[in-house]
């Protein structure tokens, strides 16, 4: 009675904490799935305690108990299928847990039998359990901390409910014996804190996914959804030093297209706005998957090509102009629009992105009064 006492508060601060976090952390669906997850285990722990005190050989109380607790378990795996996927359903696990309910149903009332009607929620529960593990835990090696660790708090979870659920079956039809005290054992020493322990860092994960997405919105273009200034800048800070680290090749580039102002002057701001997603897009499927791409400027970009020489990148960036100038822009003007570029290579004294960003300018700018609609190599520059 004790530890049911202390779960029920555990599970209702839980359910306190996770609907501030749901209120707080910008309403993510499976922070309040998870709310309303421990708010059905506080009211399963507190229908439990009245079964001790009145009615402990109350079959049909306990099977609709039991059936809470299933219901609690489904919904902590379908926030975690949520939040991995958010447009998953609710239903599967709904019927599922239907579906143990009856079962413990079955085994309380219709065919009494102890063992069964124990071992069914708990074996449902480490199922659950496994479940959320395998939605959060897919990816651990490049999980975050909070991940990691609500992926091992999760796992000694169904740890605990499978071996629970072991206990509970060898009791056999009438409940006694050594495994019922295995089963207490269990029950009063492991499960208490890894309940809490999953709710705590199901908290701590929601806080997480919060400040990640803070993250980006402060290093993402609100536009294109290509990095910023600020986020291009910081990522390929990292990626010239690991090339100097690596001696590795390294190419910068630097777009603007041109006569945007014209655009904007003849169509409107909508029409330039829509010229600038289409450039970035056009842009980001000519490049590869490890290759930087950020929005610098108005209408100027720039790239950044990891393990790839200067006159590599020219073959690229030719392709990217050539690409931008045969491919009208979405829409019923269909606007064609070209595009100036000046490429650099990463060089033994290049400390910085500046003095790379500074070359790369200067040779966007050898390409505007060229002519535009042209890839001039800082490089070629230099050497002329």
């Amino acid at each position: 009675m004790i530890i049911i006492i202390a779960l029920i508060f555990s599970a209702a601060m839980l359910t306190g904490v996770m609907l501030i976090a749901w209120r707080s952390f910008g309403r993510p669906r499976h922070a309040l799935v998870w709310a309303i997850a421990f708010a059905v285990a506080t009211v399963e722990w507190i229908a439990n305690l009245g079964l001790r005190i009145q009615a402990p050989d109350n079959a049909p109380l306990y099977a609709a108990i039991a059936g809470l607790g299933c219901l609690s378990n489904a919904l902590i795996a379908a926030g975690f299928a949520q939040r991995s996927r958010p447009d998953a359903a609710l239903t599967p696990y709904l019927l599922a847990a239907a579906v143990a309910a009856l079962l413990i149903a079955g085994a309380a009332t219709v065919v009494p039998h102890l063992g069964v009607r124990d071992a069914t929620g708990l074996l449902f529960g480490g199922t659950m359990m496994a479940i959320s593990t395998a939605h959060v835990g897919r990816r651990f090696r490049t999980a975050s901390l909070p991940e990691r660790s609500v992926t091992l708090m999760l796992m000694l979870f169904a740890l605990i409910d499978l071996a629970m659920a072991a206990a509970a079956f060898r009791q056999g039809v009438t409940g006694t014996g050594d495994p019922l005290q295995l089963y207490r054992t269990i029950l009063i020493l492991l499960y208490p804190p890894a309940f809490i322990g999953v709710g705590l860092f199901s908290v701590f994960l929601v806080a997480s996914d919060l400040a990640e997405t803070m993250r980006m919105l402060a290093t993402s273009d609100m536009l294109t959804g290509i990095y910023n200034r600020r986020g291009f800048e910081d990522s390929a800070e990292r990626a010239i030093r690991n090339a100097q680290r690596q001696r590795q090749p390294l190419a910068v580039v630097v777009a603007d297209i041109d006569r945007f102002k014209a655009i904007n002057d003849r169509y409107g701001h909508g029409v330039g706005d829509r010229a600038l997603r289409h450039f970035a897009g056009r842009i980001e499927r000519l490049v590869r998957r490890g290759d930087l791409i950020g929005r610098i400027g108005g209408e100027e970009f720039a790239l950044l090509l990891v393990n790839t020489r200067a006159q590599d990148a020219i073959e690229v960036v030719e392709r990217i102009r050539r690409d931008i100038a045969a491919m009208p822009v979405n829409g019923p003007d269909r606007i064609v629009m070209t595009a100036s570029f000046g490429v650099t290579g990463l060089r033994p004294g290049d400390i910085s992105l500046a003095s790379l960003l500074a070359r790369a300018d200067r040779a966007l700018y050898q390409s505007k009064i060229g002519g535009r609609d042209r890839v001039t190599s800082a490089e070629e520059l230099e050497d002329a």
